[in-house]
């Protein structure tokens, strides 16, 4: 339909329809100016009356994509994570929040604010090495983390309130020994098992197949020597790359982007800081005495702030790592300067500067051939923005792919054959082997020019199908090297197959399976204990492992290997007593005490959910990411 309208673009008819349309939007558009619409509404999800803003929802996201980039790369993107459910995962945390939130107003739970500060108090990570709270590893930590003490306070208000909650649903679950003894037995039953390797390779005596045997398995086989489809395309391309080399970029505005990127360039000042904490004036007044008479700082946080070496050691920090009214001071010390007392909310301090650090900015001519490269780049980009403009006015004017490559300039490959994993015929890569391109070209019919389409690097392109070679089998003469291949490896694997099981089947009574492959010449080989799972034993496949488990003791069993089959006889059967590790097995009651108690929680959600109406606007979420 597209290229129909494109070759009679410049019909009447075609005109009139165009006309008609750009007047029906202008009055569209009229009228929503005049209307003077209110804003969309920004609510993804309402929770029993608790709405849930899409500002929300997107900043919880982005930190979520912000721990995915650091384990993925840069390159992770909205999309990828809308696949892997993270959108989805970070609602329903939001709105499970919600809904405890609701219950605990309903069973009006609350936490006095003693409690809140003695969980403060007590968490570890404000304590310093004494082991005592420090009140400023304390404010540098919440600011590291941009979080304000009012809102930390709520954050924890909220989890103990929680906790409470969620301990008299789920609090109480405990695995039953009925349940926990019979795992444990069966998680840690070891085996140990005499094995031998049949190779398909090891396997002799295979006569040359006939024209017929050939035949047959290329009749059976068919679908593994079908050629795949191919397609012939003609691609023109339009990058920001291909631009930058002959962009001429003006040293007036490289000096205008240095100026603007002024703190990309800047390393910050940064300072070796200790600093003694001191509960009230009197006292910071006598260490400021102290101090004044020659005394080591060190002695003196010791004798008169009870703080040892290590509590008063800052480290190395930057001016916005510190309270500003500390970092004021600070920076203006010089090294090995001591502060006066300092006051603020947490008492009274006294700093000193152990090391200095000097920042710097990197000169103009430092930095000119990397900004000469990105900039060069940006401008390229937009000239490439602004030509897809104008490449889609000349294709809908009815310009061929080749006209319109030639009056931009764009990059022009023939592909004459490649099928859908970019390789040609001889199954090497073909000269374009992007997947972007080839996804394209494949669904694209045959004499049809694809749309201009925008790629990941900023850049466009189109593409036109000139030939289709529909998947077809291929031949048994040009295959035939390949069938004969195949043949041999099914009949040698099948002989491997029958040897195995032979020997198998003579294992019994008074007939080890070391004694027959002895007689055999084969090698037997003695397992370590076993674990049901296999952990560790790298050399037995799962599937060997799983057959030794379904086996009495004493007993023999086969099972395919990669390239060959195994023989194996349990030897040995070591079953576990619970009694004798008591540890093991109030490690696997703890573990699952815990999924018992996920299972009453997810339960729990359901119910809140009955209880309290959970709305979500699908909608806005998509268009939101």
């Amino acid at each position: 339909m597209l290229q129909a309208i494109r070759s009679r673009a410049g019909s009447l008819i075609v005109k009139i329809l165009f006309a008609v349309l750009i007047i029906s939007f202008g009055i569209w558009g009229i009228a929503d100016v005049f209307r003077q619409r209110t804003p969309a509404e920004t609510t993804v999800a309402d929770v029993g009356g608790i709405k849930i803003k899409a500002d929300a929802l997107q900043v919880a996201v982005n930190r979520e994509m912000e721990n995915m980039r650091r384990l993925f790369g840069s390159n992770f993107n909205a999309d990828q994570a809308k696949q892997l459910g993270i959108v989805d995962g970070v609602l329903n945390r939001m709105v499970a929040s919600d809904l405890l939130s609701l219950e605990e107003q309903r069973l009006g739970i609350g936490v006095a604010d003693q409690v809140v500060y003695n969980a403060i108090f007590a968490n570890p990570n404000f304590h310093n090495s004494s082991g005592a709270f420090d009140p400023n590893l304390f404010k540098l930590i919440l600011a590291n983390n941009q979080l304000s003490e009012a809102s930390y306070f709520n954050s924890v208000r909220q989890d103990i309130e929680r906790s409470v909650l969620t301990g008299a649903v789920a609090g109480g679950a405990v695995a039953p020994p009925e349940l926990v003894d019979p795992l444990f037995r069966r998680q840690n039953e070891k085996r140990v098992a005499d094995t031998v390797f049949i190779a398909n390779a090891a396997m002799t005596g295979i006569p040359e197949p006939s024209e017929a045997d050939l035949q047959a398995f290329y009749d059976k086989h068919q679908e593994a020597f079908r050629a795949p489809e191919y397609r012939g395309f003609t691609v023109a391309e339009l990058r920001p790359e291909d631009l930058a080399a002959s962009m001429d970029v003006p040293e007036e505005k490289l000096r205008k982007e240095y100026d603007s990127r002024q703190d990309e360039f800047q390393t910050p000042e940064r300072r070796e800081i200790e600093q003694m904490l001191l509960p009230d004036e009197a006292k910071a007044k006598e260490a400021e005495a102290q101090l004044a008479a020659g005394k080591d700082f060190a002695a003196v946080a010791k004798e008169v702030a009870g703080q040892d070496a290590d509590a008063i050691k800052f480290g190395w920090v930057e001016r916005k790592d510190m309270p500003q009214a500390l970092a004021d001071v600070a920076f203006a010390l010089a090294k090995d300067g001591t502060s006066k007392p300092v006051q603020d909310a947490l008492g009274w301090h006294i700093l000193r500067v152990t090391g200095i650090q000097q920042g710097g900015t990197k000169s103009f001519d430092e930095v000119k051939d990397q900004l000469k490269t990105e900039v060069a780049r940006d401008m390229a980009a937009d000239e490439v923005f602004k030509e897809h403009n104008e490449i889609e006015d000349a294709l809908a004017g009815g310009a061929t792919i080749e006209q319109v490559a030639e009056k931009f300039k764009m990059k022009t490959t023939k592909v004459p054959a490649v099928d859908l994993d970019g390789r040609d015929p001889k199954g090497e890569h073909a000269a374009v082997s992007d997947a972007e391109i080839l996804h394209t070209a494949f669904n694209t019919d045959q004499g049809q020019t694809s749309r201009l389409t925008e790629t990941k690097d900023n850049g466009y392109f189109l593409l036109r199908v000139d030939s289709v070679t529909p998947s077809a089998e291929k031949p048994l003469a040009e295959v035939k090297d390949k069938v004969k291949e195949m043949w041999l490896a099914d009949k040698r694997n099948a002989a491997a197959e029958a040897e195995a099981k032979a020997i198998g089947a003579a294992v019994g009574p008074g007939k080890s399976l070391a004694e027959i492959a002895g007689g055999k010449k084969l090698e037997v080989t003695t397992s370590p204990p076993l674990l049901r799972t296999g952990s560790g034993e790298k050399a037995l496949p799962a599937t060997l492992v799983a057959r030794i488990f379904a086996l009495k003791q004493g007993e023999a069993g086969v099972s395919e290997g990669a390239d060959g089959w195994y023989v194996a006889q349990v030897k040995s059967i070591e079953e576990p007593d619970p009694k004798a590790d008591k540890a093991g097995v109030d490690q696997l009651s703890e573990r699952l005490a815990q999924g018992m108690e996920s299972d009453l929680l997810a339960e729990f959600d359901k119910a809140l959910r009955a209880r309290y109406p959970v709305e979500i606007n699908r909608k806005d979420i998509d268009r939101l990411l």
